[in-house]
């Protein structure tokens, strides 16, 4: 590590009260929520690191008042503390609204910002000795959680440098999440527009099946002795978006690693149809395979666009709700998919919508491949800013090649 002194993160803390604290108890309930007031930051919001400043549940600002301790505001770090320990992030500096309440899982961290840069910390929090500082206090009997959170935080190892060098550091790493942000705009304007554009072609139409414009597919692919796979679970699979995985071999895949996956597929989790885990595949990728447990839509030829974005829709989604089989692990087989609802447009219609959303899925796609190699990038940097074996200049110059 750099030659930086080490101090505890408490002597670092804003000078007022409760700067490092969390809500107690059930000072929150799902009874509170409402669909608006104060946000509550959860779980989503800090699972990707970058703060995802959407998704929320509110509460009323009368509750929120009994919680001063709980109020976050922008440049406040949030530590998980219960079930995904380690997650770290920062509430942006110009954040969305005013006020935030961190839920009963998280705690705050007000820094004082003449001593402390927060985005300084928040990617030291990142890194893998600061994430490691927070886990080795984590019980993993039952759900995972830290016993004394607040404590425990407050008394948290942390380098502190110069403020000038904490500036520096930030600004390099910042520099690479700015653009991944800006990327990030880009994929929901995208998402936004075409759904819009869809809606307007759907005024009055009536529904018919996904028959229409794909198939579901029953391509399977068969071990390869000797050789290599990216696995796609359902894990890796979000609402619109996909994790690429790894290159590993075939031995170490899983039995249920056989769907055959092309690009222009979209893909369904069959699992739990109530979290629209689905994505576009455009990877054009002869090494990825997908899990049994995923629905494959490959569609007819000119319907790319049309199928992804049919299979966006909230009629789509309720009918998979609907046959799902199970209460505890509801799913959906395979074969419903092909009855699922799809807008009854005309062939003129779906031409006319796969010309304008077509090029802007791969454009999308082109955003989201940039994205992967600017975070590859960042977190090959991060620890090795941390730990001194390279300096900002150099990181600088980096930075300045893939930006």
């Amino acid at each position: 590590m750099a030659d930086w002194t080490m101090v505890r993160l408490e002597e670092l803390a804003a000078n007022e009260k409760s700067a490092i604290s969390k809500p107690y108890g059930s000072a929150i309930l799902k009874e509170d929520y409402r669909p608006e007031g104060v946000p509550v930051v959860r779980g989503v919001n800090l699972a990707r690191g970058i703060f995802h400043d959407d998704d929320f549940v509110f509460i009323e600002d009368g509750l929120a008042n009994r919680m001063p301790g709980a109020e976050l505001k922008a440049g406040d770090l949030v530590v998980t503390h219960r079930g995904s320990v380690g997650q770290v992030s920062m509430i942006p500096r110009t954040p969305a609204y005013e006020r935030y309440i961190a839920s009963t899982s998280h705690v705050k961290v007000r820094l004082a910002f003449d001593r402390a840069v927060p985005e300084f910390y928040y990617y030291w929090f990142s890194s893998p000795v600061g994430k490691r500082s927070i886990l080795e206090n984590a019980s993993t009997v039952g759900v995972p959680g830290i016993a004394q959170p607040v404590a425990t935080v407050k008394r948290l190892l942390v380098p502190h440098p110069k403020l000038s060098a904490q500036y520096a550091i930030a600004e390099v790493l910042g520099a690479l999440d700015e653009k991944i942000a800006a990327n990030s705009r880009l994929v929901h304007a995208v998402n936004d527009y075409l759904a819009c554009q869809l809606d307007r072609l759907c005024e009055g139409a009536a529904f018919e099946t996904l028959r229409k414009i794909a198939s579901v597919s029953t391509s399977v692919r068969r071990p390869v002795l000797g050789g290599n796979l990216r696995y796609l679970d359902i894990s890796a699979v979000a609402a619109g978006t996909y994790d690429l995985p790894p290159v590993t071999n075939w031995e170490e895949a899983p039995g249920r690693a056989r769907r055959a996956i092309e690009a222009g597929d979209t893909v369904w989790s069959t699992v739990r149809p109530n979290r629209k885990s689905h994505a576009l595949v455009l990877d054009d990728d002869p090494l990825l395979v997908g899990s049994t447990g995923l629905a494959v839509l490959s569609p007819k030829k000119g319907r790319i666009a049309c199928t992804f974005e049919s299979s966006r829709r909230e009629e789509f989604v309720q009918y998979l709700e609907g046959v799902a089989e199970g209460s505890a692990y509801p799913a959906v087989r395979v074969d419903r998919f092909n009855e699922a609802p799809v807008p009854a447009l005309r062939d003129d219609q779906w031409d006319h919508f796969e010309s304008i959303a077509f090029p802007l899925r791969k454009r999308s796609h082109a955003a989201t491949v940039e994205n992967r190699w600017l975070a590859a990038t960042r977190d090959e940097l991060l620890p090795l800013l941390m730990s001194g074996k390279i300096h900002v200049r150099e990181a600088e110059k980096v930075v300045e090649e893939v930006v």
